[in-house]
């Protein structure tokens, strides 16, 4: 039974492996959809139908917290969706965002600048390593909380709920966005490191 057990774990590793190439999978077609839900979300904002892009905002949150369950429910954990969740999440934040700059100002206007600055450096190292270690690394949970409270801030913002909580969460929110960008910039350099190590050691060979 054990012996059992064990043959059918190394046979579901193998099947894992063999799909973490795969680009469509139902986990992936989740996280493309929040791409897809900005187009609406940006008219609806645009038009000051607070209710239907209230209704996406939510559904869109509710891709994002079930997309790495199913991934990991059906074992179709891939490459591709290491690398497509998090860009879902920049990509319906920044229209979130750029919306807000026009009805706040320069909180906002700030907040997107260090942003954008900070995923076109991190995105740039990341598809850096996975070229060439052939790895793609997932989001840490400080940046998944950082995305949840940014979202939260971004909702207080657009129902025009009381300026204390909208504002507290905006600076919860640039709390976890250091403390995100520390480890990122942290697990990345380590890489950077170790590509280093085994780009001398080829040279020594």
């Amino acid at each position: 039974m054990i012996k059992f057990k064990k043959k059918r774990k190394r046979i579901r590793r193998k099947r894992l492996v063999t799909r973490e190439d795969r680009i469509l999978t139902l986990a992936n077609c989740i996280s493309i959809s929040r791409i897809v839900l900005s187009f609406p979300l940006v008219y609806y904002l645009d038009k000051n139908q607070l209710n239907m892009a209230l209704s996406i905002i939510l559904l869109i949150i509710f891709t994002d917290l079930i997309d790495g369950w199913v991934a990991r429910k059906v074992d179709e954990i891939t490459h591709f969706g290491k690398l497509i969740d998090p860009v879902a999440d920049k990509v319906c934040m920044m229209v979130v965002v750029i919306f807000l700059v026009f009805k706040i100002g320069l909180p906002m206007l700030i907040f997107f600048f260090i942003t954008a600055i900070r995923d076109i450096v991190l995105i740039t190292m990341g598809v850096y390593l996975m070229l060439k270690q052939d790895r793609v690394f997932a989001s840490n949970k400080t940046g998944k909380w950082f995305i949840f409270t940014s979202s939260l801030m971004m909702l207080s913002f657009i129902l025009n709920l009381n300026n204390i909580l909208s504002y507290g969460l905006y600076s919860i929110s640039l709390i976890l966005f250091i403390f995100s960008t520390y480890y990122y910039v942290k697990r990345y350099l380590k890489n950077f490191k170790e590509l280093k190590i085994e780009d001398t050691n080829v040279l020594n060979i």
